[in-house]
């Protein structure tokens, strides 16, 4: 079993299947600078060795979630030249797309809770996330443009969130919005009050992890594959993870339940 990484600005707290990563930088309201975002890339790396985790919990300390890209730092990174073609910002650019491409192919279930700032690349996170939770006090936004940037890694996810129409205006004008215009617009899946943020995430938490985890894993795997394949490899795609799952000891623990009228056991191993 791979060793979880060490960080500095993520928390993380695993218990009983389940990963707790906290961005953790409260004083800059959890903003990404270059380490926090190779400590992410280090973990999702690990989370894709590790099938014991079924579940992963994104959300910032302090009432924040993530206040998007740490501007002060990438402010100074315009000053380095570049050196033999090799440029900085974009291989930093670059690191973070990749992060964010193989969290969202991850086989856990992941859930965003979305609390107070969500901007840039803390709606990017949002956006990524399987399930997400948004409060009613929540501000988010993409205000790239406004910096005379653009939301570069970002923008695929929120246009595959909510539509091009949507996701046009929002980072071409670099409106700001609270939880409940973004659950309006498909960004969360679940709305509460600022208040009840805990237990709306416990009651999420337990949903999932009453389903099985192999199936997730393909359920997750056979969506994201919509649209990426031709339809007929699609079906057999499909099929193929079905009748995987229906052979697999997870399948026949989770009929088994159902005709015996009880709760399933699930169990995560590499053996099936």
């Amino acid at each position: 079993m791979a060793t979880m990484p060490e960080c500095e600005f993520l928390l993380l707290e695993r218990s009983d299947g389940r990963l707790n990563l906290t961005f953790n930088r409260p004083e800059r309201r959890n903003a990404i600078n270059m380490q926090m975002g190779d400590e992410f890339a280090a973990v999702v790396a690990w989370l894709a060795d590790t099938p014991e985790i079924r579940v992963v919990v994104l959300r910032g300390a302090d009432g924040h979630f993530c206040a998007g890209g740490d501007i002060k730092e990438r402010r100074n990174q315009a000053e380095v030249e570049i050196a033999d073609g090799d440029d900085p910002i974009a291989a930093r650019n670059e690191r973070a797309g990749l992060a964010f491409l193989n969290f969202e192919r991850l086989e856990q279930t992941t859930i965003a809770m979305v609390e107070g700032s969500a901007f840039g690349g803390g709606l990017g996170y949002a956006c990524l996330a399987d399930i997400t939770i948004v409060t009613r006090g929540a501000k988010m936004g993409m205000p790239e443009t406004t910096l005379g940037v653009a939301p570069a890694q970002i923008a695929p996810y929120v246009v595959k969130r909510i539509g091009l129409t949507r996701a046009r205006q929002l980072a071409l004008t670099a409106e700001r919005f609270d939880g409940e215009a973004a659950y309006n617009y498909g960004i969360a899946q679940y709305l509460c009050d600022d208040a009840n943020a805990d237990s709306m995430l416990e009651d999420v938490v337990s949903r999932v992890l009453k389903c099985g985890p192999r199936a997730n894993a393909a359920t997750k795997a056979i969506m994201l594959g919509v649209g990426t394949m031709a339809e007929e490899d699609m079906i057999r795609f499909s099929a193929e993870k079905f009748a995987a799952l229906n052979r697999g000891s997870e399948g026949k623990e989770g009929q088994n339940a159902f005709a015996e009228k009880r709760k399933p056991t699930w169990q995560v191993s590499d053996n099936d």
